[in-house]
């Protein structure tokens, strides 16, 4: 195994890892907001997680239907 190939699977590894824990939720929002508003700022990171945690907080799900 090559030194590249290490880096490429760590780096896939750790992508994925981002994915499952939703640290790269701030990411995907940045990305998705520039996409769909490119003539609005997005929330900084400090809002954005404010907001989701907000959300969460008032909108629970019981986990059925």
């Amino acid at each position: 195994m090559t030194m590249a190939s290490i880096r490429t699977a760590w780096h896939e590894f750790h992508e994925f890892w981002r994915d499952l824990t939703g640290e790269n939720a701030y990411d995907r929002y940045v990305e998705r907001h520039r996409r769909n508003h490119p003539d609005h700022e997005p929330m900084s990171a400090r809002e954005f997680w404010r907001a989701r945690d907000d959300f969460h907080e008032t909108h629970q799900s019981t986990g059925c239907c």
